[in-house]
């Protein structure tokens, strides 16, 4: 079963609930990592702390997610982490409750206040590259986003290994030929909020990445094995980096720098 798992066809339906999203998120992690347990999540009373200090109320959706996954360090924080519900905290406009930071503080993830009682609110995004104290829409969904952040933690994990080229016409020809892309939909990228959108696609074993770079756009293939990953450099024409090798166990203990 592991085997046949792919993203694509795991989010054929685009996750059209929370719950779509949840049973997502599930699969993964028992394919690329390991099955969630019930002492994967925070409690109520963890979350109920964090309510308290900022005397407000989290939507449905965060809670869901801390409940289910929220100490799981490979899936939701190997680079731009998911904060933890004492870590979590309001932008200086005092109008953005902070989810997700990026591991430097250069940008991050949040629900405006107004937003709030929504169950699933829609998710804006600021980053250093925006003018000051503007933001961009992110995805519709809070679930959604954490969708978006366990691919984009898989593609940054040092359990994974990923290989990356310049995304020249010929190179994206075949991809969109020989993958199938993922029904996400499209995002601006923290590192390049202004420029083209980020697009998924996948095959067996494989995520490939479509995202801002230095010359254009980028191609970034991430395999849950060596032989997954040269698969994809193989049936894709490009100066492809060296290959870095996975480590056997999730780098578990890092240091953040929060915003604000």
């Amino acid at each position: 079963m592991a085997d046949r798992f792919d993203v694509a066809e795991a989010l054929a339906g685009e996750c059209a609930t929370r719950a779509d999203a949840w049973a997502f998120i599930q699969g993964f992690a028992a394919v690329w990592s390991t099955p969630l347990s019930p002492t994967d999540g925070f409690s109520p009373a963890d979350v109920q702390r964090a309510e308290d200090r900022l005397d407000l109320r989290l939507p449905a959706a965060l809670k869901e997610a801390y409940a289910l996954f929220g100490r799981r360090r490979d899936l939701v924080a190997q680079q731009n982490p998911l904060l933890e519900p004492d870590e979590l905290l309001l932008d200086p406009s005092g109008e953005l409750l902070l989810f997700r930071s990026e591991n430097q503080g250069c940008a991050g993830w949040g629900v405006a206040l107004s937003d709030l009682s929504r169950e699933d609110p829609p998710v804006a995004l600021f980053a250093d590259r925006l003018p000051a104290s503007s933001r961009l829409h992110f995805l519709d969904r809070l679930s959604l986003a954490c969708v978006e952040t366990v691919l984009s933690e898989a593609a940054m994990a040092s359990w994974t290994e990923s290989r990356t080229c310049q995304a020249t016409p010929e190179a994206v020809a075949c991809l969109e030929e020989k993958f199938a892309p993922v029904a996400m939909p499209l995002y601006p990228a923290w590192f390049e909020p202004m420029g083209q959108l980020v697009r998924w696609f996948s095959a067996s074993g494989l995520l490939l990445c479509l995202e801002p770079g230095l010359e254009g756009m980028d191609l970034v293939v991430t395999g849950r094995t060596t032989a997954d990953v040269q698969r994809a450099v193989e049936a894709i024409p490009g100066a492809w980096s060296p290959a870095v090798p996975a480590v056997t166990k999730a780098v578990d203990e890092r240091e953040w720098v929060l915003p604000f």
